[in-house]
């Protein structure tokens, strides 16, 4: 979702809620998603994933305006904490249901479109060596995105 859709829905729920009314707000951030051991590969393929949503009209980077966006839809007491999300190979149900099946799947389902508009091209092992990674293979590896939680009162 972009920036003014995302105030204008925060507008529209402030209006339905009652005087005092709270809201929370999680978004993510893929920009800043890392892990170890590091690919500059598997980094590209991301920033394809970044790139293809603010093409679309979509800002994978949302969780960074939590904060203005709540203060710009007039909201009182707004607070915005980080939340990370740390998977490593001790962890797998994060492993399969977060950072395989849902991290890598959005990487994946945009491989055609940055194929289309060359941001990456076939011999590039991005997603490979992404998809790879989130199987968290060998104790070393580790996956880490954060979210960001805002709170505020109407």
């Amino acid at each position: 979702m972009n920036t003014l859709r995302t105030l204008d829905a925060l507008l529209s729920v402030k209006k339905v809620l009652k005087k005092e009314g709270t809201i929370t707000v999680i978004e993510g951030d893929h920009g800043s998603s890392y892990f170890y051991p590091r690919s500059d590969e598997a980094m590209q393929a991301i920033k394809c994933l970044i790139d293809i949503q603010e093409l679309l009209g979509g800002n994978s980077l949302i969780g960074r305006e939590i904060y203005p966006l709540l203060n710009r839809a007039g909201f009182k007491n707004v607070n915005v904490s980080p939340r990370m999300v740390y998977v490593d190979s001790s962890k797998p149900d994060l492993v399969e249901g977060f950072t395989k099946n849902t991290f890598t799947a959005m990487v994946e389902g945009v491989r055609e479109q940055a194929l289309e508009l060359k941001m990456i091209d076939e011999k590039k092992r991005g997603i490979k060596v992404l998809a790879t990674f989130t199987g968290l293979q060998g104790k070393k590896a580790r996956f880490v995105i954060p979210f960001f939680k805002g709170t505020a009162i109407k």
